[in-house]
């Protein structure tokens, strides 16, 4: 079985249920994040704001410089000690985005200021400042909510603790105030303080739930998103090398095929000619014989150039549309092929990039799969188009490089989406490919 997906997948992860144990703990966890983050945060903010504060007001005398750097590093530890923390305490993922280096052949006094020409140390220095400043807030608020939460129990407890410990003592209550006497306000007592009780214990989950969302989103916005960027950045270059890696193999397999076989048959076709030539006036029966050949010879030159011409996008697909350029494929693939291909609107680009691996994998089937049927279908899901090939062969396909299948996923590749190839011994091969119709 061979199986390849090119790019990563999105992760889904099922919906846990509710319980007591997972809720409690998530406050739990939070009000440890809140306590930790204000310790780290009170010191990183003072180190951090020191030591920029005193390298800007000496760099003028080049003294500053290093004390600056110093500042960007103890920036760039806390900032890495928030990546650690948080994913352990609040959940979520912070990846660290790629440092920037110093070119090669800077010299020692280059290589020393480069973190200060990274964008990352600033964004960490103001990570710094504003998650110490909204923990400022969020901790206590957690905390009082949280301990709001307890007095749903505690406060009655404490009331009737009292009670029983100082009989004689005189406590009033919310229900004297409210001008109620006796055991009757002994019970109003204890009913408002449940009560109240009951507001933060019904709302200390949303509450810690919006709190941890804003300190994911800070942290993300701040210690995060240009991992992202780099990231696409990245896979960006990486389908551009793709396609040019896919291009000049596919450049090479047409010229290998056009002169082991048009170019072969044309150079014979133009041989024979030149003997029928030669014979017509002295041998017209043999020269007759010799065109036979020759006809015979062009037919199949045109097969060949049929064949090859499946991979280059045809003026059918541009003058009718995919759907009509897939029916035609299948009409003259050696393979009985049938094609579920509804009106879609997709761009060129994606069309082409279907077009070629539907045309590429209907030749792989023919040559290798020795089966009896191929079906193709086509949709479109959400952003992605979507192209299936599946055929009742023999399976056992391999990625190999320089093979059809490489070929196939480097041109997906190049247009930034996946390819996956199922073909288990016995049981046919599938090919799917999904490109992002906004690539």
């Amino acid at each position: 079985m061979t199986t390849m997906t090119m790019p990563e997948t999105a992760e889904t992860t099922a919906p846990q249920r509710w319980s007591v144990g997972r809720w409690a703990a998530r406050i739990g966890r939070f009000l440890a994040y809140g306590l930790i983050a204000l310790v780290l945060g009170a010191v990183g903010f003072s180190l951090t704001l020191a030591l920029l504060a005193a390298g800007a007001g000496t760099a003028i005398v080049w003294i500053g410089l290093p004390i600056l750097v110093l500042g960007a590093l103890v920036a760039r530890g806390f900032a890495a000690a928030e990546r650690a923390l948080q994913p352990t305490l609040l959940g979520g993922e912070l990846p660290t985005p790629a440092a920037k280096r110093a070119p090669e052949g800077a010299g020692r006094m280059r290589r020393l200021l480069v973190p200060l020409t990274d964008p990352q140390t600033w964004l960490d220095a103001l990570w710094i400042l504003v998650n110490f400043l909204l923990v400022l807030l969020t901790f206590p608020l957690a905390l009082a909510w949280t301990v709001g939460a307890i007095a749903t129990i505690g406060g009655p407890l404490a009331t009737v603790v009292l009670a029983q410990v100082l009989p004689g003592a005189d406590m009033n209550g919310l229900g004297e105030l409210l001008g109620f006497t006796g055991s009757l306000a002994w019970v109003v007592d204890i009913g408002l303080q449940v009560a109240g009780g009951l507001v933060f214990l019904l709302t200390v989950g949303p509450l810690v739930r919006g709190l941890t969302s804003a300190h994911r989103a800070v942290a993300r916005g701040l210690l995060s998103s240009r991992y992202e960027d780099q990231q696409r950045l990245l896979r960006t270059q990486e389908s551009r090398a793709a396609g040019r890696s896919a291009e000049s193999a596919a450049l090479r397999r047409l010229e290998r095929d056009l002169h082991d076989g048009p170019q072969q048959r044309l150079v014979r076709a133009s041989m024979d000619l030149a003997r029928v030539e030669a014979l017509a006036a002295s041998d017209p029966e043999k020269a007759q014989t010799v065109l036979r050949g020759t006809r015979e010879q062009l037919g199949l030159t045109l097969d060949d150039l049929r064949r090859l011409s499946r991979g280059i996008a045809p003026p059918i697909l541009v003058d009718r549309g995919l759907a009509a350029a897939l029916t035609e494929l299948a009409a003259i693939a050696p393979l009985p092929t049938t094609v579920h291909c509804p009106d879609l609107d997709l761009p060129e680009h994606v069309e082409i990039g279907i077009y070629y691996v539907v045309s590429e994998s209907l030749t792989n089937a023919a040559k290798h799969a020795q089966a009896g049927s191929v079906r193709v279908e086509v949709a479109r899901i959400g952003d992605d188009a979507q192209v299936r090939i599946e055929d009742d062969g023999r399976g056992g396909a391999e990625m190999r490089t320089g093979g059809g299948l490489a070929g196939l996923a480097g041109r997906v590749a190049s247009l930034e989406g996946r390819l996956d190839v199922l073909s288990p011994s016995g049981g046919g091969t599938r090919i799917e490919a999904v490109i992002p119709c906004r690539s």
